[in-house]
């Protein structure tokens, strides 16, 4: 029994570490960046309004992001009513960006990195009968770092919203790593066969 306590809390903790170690999807990140929004825009509104009308307007590619905004201000408790005191909101989400950084290491022998930015930026317009009462345009950006083997685990395949340009990898420093474990094992031998001649 006190063996399999102790496997079991190995298991835990290495499920555990998994768990924690995969870096948030870039599309995680954008909805992330539309519920920022959402927050910007309801400090706007005045205490207490709901909302009677909602018009998303994006391009193309972006339409999918509709329903997670409409559901984003949803969960917020604005509600939509046809009273004569509610607001219209006009939402444009204008451009979204996934930017990678050329790959860095953090040591000679780590693993590649790079700095990942995503960007989203929108305008809104708040209006009461017609008349705009409150305009902004909203950028939010969120940055980090991750590896660049991870790049394709963190990018949705089938949208292109999640795609940034890849960075490639330098020439140069992917042929160090080899040719510095090449040189270890042949100093090593050099050195055990020398040691042991002697």
């Amino acid at each position: 029994m006190n063996k399999s306590y102790y496997i079991s809390a190995l298991l835990f903790f290495l499920v555990l570490q998994f768990l924690t170690a995969q870096p948030k999807s870039n599309l995680d990140i954008i909805y992330d960046l539309i519920e920022e929004n959402v927050n910007q825009i309801l400090l706007k509104l005045p205490h207490d309004v709901t909302l009677k009308e909602v018009e998303f307007i994006s391009p193309k590619e972006y339409e999918n992001l509709e329903n997670r905004f409409l559901h984003t201000l949803n969960n917020k408790g604005i509600f939509r009513t046809d009273s004569v005191h509610s607001f219209s909101l006009k939402y444009s989400l204008d451009q979204i960006g996934v930017l990678y950084s050329e790959p860095f290491r953090g040591s000679l022998l780590s693993d590649y990195e790079v700095e990942r930015k995503i960007f989203l930026s929108s305008t809104f317009a708040l209006g009461i009968n017609n008349h705009v009462k409150h305009s902004e345009i909203i950028e939010t950006e969120f940055s980090d770092t991750l590896y660049y083997s991870d790049i394709k685990i963190v990018e949705t395949p089938n949208l292109s919203i999640t795609h940034g340009t890849k960075p490639s990898e330098p020439l140069f420093e992917s042929l160090l790593e080899p040719v510095i474990a090449i040189g270890v094992v042949i100093v090593t031998i050099i050195l055990l066969f020398t040691v042991r001649s002697k």
